[in-house]
């Protein structure tokens, strides 16, 4: 079974003219929860976050449904990366009603909700040994009076391997720098999804799926995100809409996030064409 809807809500500005932003999305859902669907794990109503130059994004409404993995698909650039610390938690909006996993304290919120691919957040220092962070990690999950023991090969594995799967773990005693971006990516999220204050992760959070270049590797991740939304919600955000074909178990949302960025009234090209060879090249 597969569908798509749009959200009635009327637009608030017309995005083409470079104002603000628009609320209404398109919403596809594809062969998702088709034994009844559970409380959704993000809703969002008006919800909008302002700069110092300016709107960030918003306003928007946002309904991410309560399992399976969501695309939030849109522009790059901080409005999207600015969505993903709000439903996670990490940054209050301006304005609007945002409830996530039954939860409305952003406090609250942030202990629930992993987040992963947001630099400022989880970045790894390429000049490290992975055995460092993994040791670094494992020190602020034990209670301040204890004493933790260097990061060995099944801590590493009991951190890791969950997201991984079957795919080789890196050495643990090589740089950052030696391993490929997917890689460090997954670390990133293996450790979200294992957070130090010993919270249990109701939700994942990932921030642009397009920062894994190469296609192979992009499709790598998708499958494992895919993978741990067999067990929570998780949510990406990505420039460009997932292939059905590759993965037909995914809901899309289609948002303009980026309300920073002016839009040009006249685009000087055909952008139905632009569209169209797009589309053909998605992913």
């Amino acid at each position: 079974m597969s569908s798509t809807r749009t959200d009635p809500t009327p637009d608030r500005n017309d995005a083409s003219t470079g104002k603000a932003v628009t609320s209404s999305h398109t919403v596809e859902q594809h062969n998702l929860h088709e034994g009844g669907e559970p409380h959704p794990a993000v809703i969002a109503r008006d919800i909008s976050v302002r700069g110092g130059e300016g709107p960030v994004y918003g306003p928007l409404d946002v309904t991410v449904p309560g399992g399976g993995l969501t695309v939030l698909s849109g522009r790059g650039g901080g409005g999207r990366t600015a969505l993903a610390l709000t439903i996670s938690g990490r940054m209050k909006p301006r304005t609007g009603t945002l409830e996530v996993l039954g939860e409305t304290k952003p406090s609250v919120i942030r202990k629930r909700v992993a987040i992963a691919g947001v630099d400022d957040i989880d970045l790894l220092d390429r000049d490290v040994r992975i055995r460092v962070i993994l040791t670094e990690h494992r020190a602020w999950s034990a209670p301040w009076i204890m004493w933790a023991p260097r990061a060995d090969r099944d801590y590493y594995e009991s951190v890791c391997r969950p997201v991984f799967g079957e795919r080789d773990l890196p050495p643990l005693d090589a740089y950052v720098s030696q391993i490929s971006g997917l890689d460090r990516l997954l670390i990133r999220i293996a450790l979200a999804l294992r957070p130090a204050n010993g919270e249990e992760v109701g939700m994942l959070v990932m921030d642009d799926l397009e920062q894994v270049h190469e296609f192979d590797d992009r499709l790598i991740l998708v499958t494992v995100l895919s993978r741990i939304a067999e067990d929570i919600p998780v949510v990406v955000n990505a420039v460009n809409r997932l292939p059905d074909d590759f993965l037909p178990d995914h809901t899309l949302i289609e948002l303009f996030t980026d309300a920073s960025h002016l839009q040009p009234s006249h685009a000087g090209s055909d952008l139905d064409r632009i569209h169209r060879i797009a589309k053909e090249a998605e992913l």
